[in-house]
């Protein structure tokens, strides 16, 4: 495996949200006071047992929300190392089962992509895994733009996940449940707005969580695609037009989803009109989600969405 490519020599499950808690991390939440009581405990034996039971040939492993961000980017930087080097080894003792994807520092500019640079070329990670906002600053935000050419220029995998947003932020009160899903589609929002989807095209977005509350709202969020502030693109609008295609909706369906959080028939269904299976990929969010959970999501998938999961793997 390497940062352009996942395959396994027969078809198998590949897991592509599939967390890990590395040591050290806890101790440096707690030190930058994030509350970790509920944090699940893990163990790569876990994961690997887990895997065992359910038939996951493959575990894309990340580490998950808050990030390696916590108020200061040095300490940033040097977190986002610790945890991406403690993946690679996972890697080089597991080679047939576990991938991973690099935290990064961000919002730190630059030291997002010095880590991008080394936990790809030097680590030889698989990927990235950004959270949707951190403090406010939002992935496909202007801003980052240097971060996406990069990213497009190495037509990196990308797995979008949510996060919490900040306390001063008007939405802090909302239980995580539902602020998650809808901030997805806040991070979503900005890549339609910003015009990154048309801009960097070789970027290979996963919309984690089925894309939150991203398959609702596509089209409404679409009709950006097609607006600047001093008026409608006409230009994009005849162009969509005549190749007989929504171009907002062109842009969802450009972008692919895992099934972490989708195993109810109304999240499946809006995801399964909205795209081909080929863009829906297995994702447990183990162990934030119980191996019991994950077992009951694929028969479920398997028995709803008549999918052969062994498909539900990233292109």
């Amino acid at each position: 495996m390497t940062s352009q490519t996942i395959s396994l020599t027969e078809p198998a499950l590949i897991d592509v949200h599939h967390h890990m808690v590395p040591p050290g991390y806890l101790a440096a939440l707690k030190q930058a006071g994030v509350n970790t009581v509920g944090f699940p405990r893990w163990s790569p034996d876990q994961s690997l047992a887990m895997m065992d039971r359910l038939g996951i040939g493959k575990a894309m492993l990340s580490v998950s929300s808050p990030g390696v961000w916590l108020g200061d980017d040095a300490e940033a930087r040097k977190l986002a190392r610790s945890c991406n080097a403690y993946a690679a080894s996972l890697m080089k003792q597991h080679p047939d089962c576990f991938g991973a994807l690099a935290a990064l520092p961000f919002p730190d500019l630059e030291g997002a992509l010095d880590e991008l640079a080394y936990a790809l070329d030097t680590l030889r990670l698989d990927g990235v895994i950004l959270l949707s906002n951190v403090e406010g600053r939002y992935v496909g935000d202007p801003e980052f733009d240097t971060l996406m050419a990069e990213l497009n220029r190495r037509e990196a995998l990308v797995l979008l996940h949510p996060n919490e947003v900040p306390a001063s932020d008007e939405n802090a009160a909302l239980h995580g449940w539902a602020e998650y899903p809808i901030d997805m589609a806040r991070a979503y929002a900005r890549l339609v707005y910003n015009d990154v989807l048309v801009r960097y095209p070789g970027i290979r977005w996963i919309l984690a969580h089925a894309g939150g509350v991203v398959p609702f709202v596509a089209e409404r969020v679409g009709k950006a695609h097609y607006a600047r502030e001093k008026g409608l693109r006409w230009g994009r609008i005849i162009k969509d037009m005549m190749a007989g295609r929504n171009g907002g909706l062109a842009l969802a369906r450009g972008v692919s989803y895992d099934t972490a959080g989708a195993a109810n028939p109304v999240t499946l269904a809006a995801l399964r009109h909205l795209v081909t299976p080929e863009r829906i990929h297995f994702g447990s969010n183990f162990p934030w989600d119980s191996e019991a959970g994950a077992e009951a999501s694929l028969h479920f998938l398997a028995r709803m969405a008549g999918l052969d999961t062994r498909d539900l793997v990233p292109r």
